[in-house]
This record gives C-alpha cells, structure tokens and sequence, in this order.
C-alpha cells in the first residue's frame, strides 16, 4: 500500500525550500513562480478570437467583462510538472500568499490543474515551523471575493492602457504605457514640477542672536540661540508667509530687509536685554506604529536610502527565509504573540520601566486594509535580535532587518516625556521694541527613543526645521540677558520640495491611490519608463 502524499503550491522556489523543512515527509512541495495563467495580448489571440468580442481587449466588454486567460508560455513546463506532481498525490493545498495576489494564483491553479482530490486553502503570515503546521491544521475555503478583486484590477489595467496609451504613442512617444496608478503617480510629479516652476522666490531678513544669563558664570554651555520674532509688536515674517509668488500673504506681518535689519542688530547691541516671559508645558511623544508595506519603504527610503523596489526584493527573502512576516499588508496590528514578544524584547534590554502596564495596540485607518493581515515584523514568538543573526544574513538583509526589529520593538514601549520651554526676551533699541524667541524641549524619560525614532520628509521650510529642539539653561521672568552676537541673516523662500520615493508613496497612499503590493512597482515603471529622473533620493 503506498504512503498518502499531500501535494503543497507556494510561489517561489525560496519559498518551497524553506517550508517543505518544516513539512517533513509525506508532503510534496513545489513552486509555480508566480502565475501561470494571464490576459494574453490581443495579437496573440486565436484566429478565431481575434475578430469577436474580445479581440480588441482580451476581455469580452459586451457580457460582463468576461476575460479570456492563457497559460503563458514559459510557465507550460512548470503546468506540466504540477499535473505530475498531483497525479500522484492524495490532497491538493494550495499554499499562496493570502492577498487578493495569493488568491488569484490559487485559483488559477485550481482552473488549470483540474484536482480531482480533495483540496485546501493553507494560509499563514510567517514562514516559522509553528505557523506552518497551524495553517496546516486549520485550512479554510478559497476566497472568491478576493479572486474577484483582483481580476477586477487586472481588467481594468487592461482597459486602461490599451485605451490611453495609444494617445502617449501619438503624442509623446512610442513604447510607453499608461496605467491606472503609474499615470496618477506620474501626475503628482508633474504638478509638483509645474508648481516649482511657477515658484518665485522671496527674501526676507532677521538676526539670530545668542544669549546668556547676565549672571553668573554665563559660560559657553549655558548660551543659547533666538530669532527676532517681533519688532513694535509686528511679527517678523518667515518663510510660511509669503505665497508662491513671492507676495507677503500673511496680515500683521513685516517683512524686514537688508538695511533696516543691521541698523537694527547694531542699535541692539548696546541694549539690555531680559526675560519678559518663559511657558512651560509638559512634552510627550508616542511611537509609531509597526510597519505596512508603504510605511516600510518610505522608511528604508530615508534611514538605508534602498528605493522601494530593493526593499521589497530584500523583504521578500526575509519572509521567505522565515525572518519576517508577510511583507505586504496594510494593517498595523500585532497579534497576541507579537505583542508579547515585543514587550519581552523591550524589557529585557531596556528594563521593565521601559514597557508600558498594558500592550498597546495600533488601529489602521485605511479604509480598505485587510484586518486579517499583521504589521510586518520579525517572526515568532520571540524575536531573534539583530545582533544574533550577523553572518547569517547578507549586509543589507541585515539592515532591512534591524529596522523592522526596532520599529516594532519601540511600538510596544514607553512614551518618551519631558519638559517643552519658550522664552520670551524684550530689549529696546533705536526707539523700537523687540522681541526675540527661543524653543526648546528637555527630555527626561526617553522612552521607545531608546530603539527607534520615524525618519521625516524633506521640511519645506527649512529655518522651523533649523530651530527646533535648542537646549535652554534655567531662567525667569525678569532676568537680565546677554547678547553674545546679534548676527544679521538673509533668507530665500524654497519652492515645494521634488518628491523623493519615500513622499510619493506616502502622498499615493494618502490619497488611497495603489496598494501595497504596487507601490514598488509604480516607484519602478515611472523611472524605467523615463516619465521621472532620479536625482539622489
């Protein structure tokens, strides 16, 4: 009597490899690398086809967009070895990717290979020995809502393009392709590109000045920087209020310039300076949730500069290797296990003071995230530190990730606290009252700081980036001041900034444009296809 045999289909060889470890004996397991089945060129249609409803498509527009599908031609070898492969086994699982990518594979697969044994959907969003053997011990039905979705994309793809290309052919170049989301992307770095070059620039003056305690021993550590804010109690203009045009666009404002700005910084010099108020407010900042796919590469973008498509490719051997969870997903929840790991992590290196008396627990806000998904994060229910697996992963595997350890490590610790001070310094001079302002934040319980702090997107104006987080010694209200220099500055209004890879997505994905197993894509077609030039980041 021969031994039952159970026939798995994942979609990469890496894949296959790594689960068929966990498996053992009794279990085939085999790739069908990627589809097998697509749309095929309308050129490449039956004769028969070519003059009937969906010879212009490959889609039949007149009966409810009813597609025709071939087996592509470099996947006829690998059709032929999964038929042998299920010839000789008992029960079918069909083990791909649970996304409406994943789905549609598996049906077609089920179209195609025509099981006449019993056959199981196998899911799991990580490649570890536990979840492998609990998907195989709780399978559930094929998901004919999410085959639908996707063939619904791919037919819409299809109308889309072959509609508008035809006019870039005509209009712009041969060989180009329009798509649904590449021409919305490609759009949004038009308009960018257009508003920059509408842009004119405006100048404007103040004086940064810094400032020390009149008492005391006044050295070098207890100086501090402010910025003119008003002069006879009218704000001094920056950046964010002049417009686009260069035209001061904001009330009650004053735009200084070159020589009223150092007649005045000369008649301060003499002035006597001191503290005419100081607001104190409590400081607190929360982590960042753990990782989606959008967020993921908007982070890599800035922190390891890999574009979106070298990050995918990275995360895909993690997950596959069994480092990761699935990689696309737009959720940001953790599961029970995951948070119990996270904490662990946490308290273990950072003391239990570190982690929160409770879990904390992410919600997703868009609107068409798929719950049954996890955030990304590292596998199992205890995670392996970076530190533990040098030599065993490829330099940039490594990186990738530490990143994805330390986003999801810091999402289940403490806020990071302290103290937000302003101050206010008076002085008059030349007949005129000034006032110069200072912020600053003092830290006193870094928190998940300790592990991770978000990356941030080009700051269009760049002086409140400059200004921020100074480092301010004790003082209050009345105390007199010294001014160590009192130094004259000229600024220039910055158009919009160029978007990087990082800011595309996100502006895609605030605008629910995409998904998060095309962002990679997109970032990819609109660069290969020479509709944007890369310049740095």
């Amino acid at each position: 009597m021969s031994t039952p045999r159970k026939l798995v289909i994942v979609e990469s060889p890496t894949k296959a490899k790594t689960i068929a470890s966990y498996l053992g004996d009794g279990f085939d397991v085999h790739a069908s690398v990627g589809h097998i089945r697509d749309l095929p060129q309308p050129s490449e249609l039956p004769a028969s086809m070519k003059k009937g409803p969906f010879g212009r498509f490959a889609v039949n527009v007149e009966d409810h967009f009813q597609p025709y599908y071939v087996v592509e031609p470099s996947k006829k070898a690998k059709v032929k070895e999964l038929k042998e492969a299920l010839a000789g086994a008992d029960e079918l699982y069909l083990a791909t990717d649970e996304d409406r990518e994943g789905e549609a594979i598996a049906w077609h697969l089920l179209q195609v290979l025509k099981p006449k044994v019993p056959v199981k959907r196998m899911v799991f969003h990580e490649i570890t020995k536990p979840a492998i053997r609990e998907a195989l011990a709780h399978p559930r039905d094929l998901d004919i809502d999410l085959v639908d979705a996707q063939e619904t994309r791919r037919i819409l793809d299809r109308l889309y393009g072959y509609e508008i290309s035809p006019v870039l052919w005509r209009k712009v170049k041969a060989g180009l392709s329009a798509g649904r989301v590449q021409s919305v992307a490609t759009r949004l770095v038009v308009e960018r590109e257009r508003e920059r070059m509408a842009f004119t620039a405006a100048q404007y003056w103040d004086i940064t000045g810094r400032f020390a305690p009149a008492q005391g021993t006044a050295d070098a550590g207890s100086a501090f920087a402010a910025h003119l804010t008003q002069v006879d109690g009218q704000r001094v203009a920056t950046g964010r209020d002049f417009d686009d045009a260069g035209q001061l666009r904001t009330k009650g404002a004053v735009a200084l310039g070159e020589t009223a700005v150092r007649e005045l910084a000369a008649a301060l010099a003499e002035a006597a300076f001191q503290v005419t108020d100081l607001q104190t407010k409590p400081y607190k900042r929360r982590p960042a949730a753990p990782f989606t796919t959008s967020t993921l590469q908007q982070e890599a973008s800035r922190k390891l500069r890999m574009n979106s498509r070298q990050t995918m490719r990275v995360a895909q051997r993690l997950y596959e290797n069994g480092y990761i969870t699935y990689m696309r997903t737009d959720s940001v929840h953790l599961s029970e296990q995951a948070l119990a790991a996270a904490r662990a992590e946490a308290a273990h290196r950072y003391g239990t003071e570190a982690v929160p008396a409770e879990p904390r627990r992410y919600a997703t806000t868009s609107k068409g995230a798929q719950e049954a998904h996890e955030a990304i994060r590292p596998a199992g229910d205890a995670f392996r530190a970076p530190s533990d697996l040098a030599g065993r992963l490829a330099p940039e595997e490594l990186k990738l990730y530490e990143l994805i350890w330390r986003r999801t490590v810091a999402s289940q610790m403490t806020d990071a606290t302290g103290q937000t001070a302003t101050v206010t310094l008076g002085a008059r001079a030349g007949g005129k009252d000034v006032a110069f302002s200072a912020a600053g934040t003092v830290i006193t319980h870094r928190g998940f700081l300790a592990v991770y702090e978000e990356g941030r997107d080009q700051a269009r104006y760049a002086e409140a980036a400059e200004r921020k987080d100074e480092r301010l010694p004790e003082m209050a209200v009345g105390q007199a001041l010294t001014a160590r220099e009192l130094e004259p500055e000229k600024h220039e209004t910055t158009p919009p900034p160029r978007y990087t890879e990082a800011s595309l997505v996100a502006a895609l994905e605030k605008r629910g444009i995409g998904r998060p197993s095309t962002y990679a894509s997109i970032m990819s077609v609109i660069e290969d296809r020479g509709y944007v030039e890369r310049h740095g980041q």
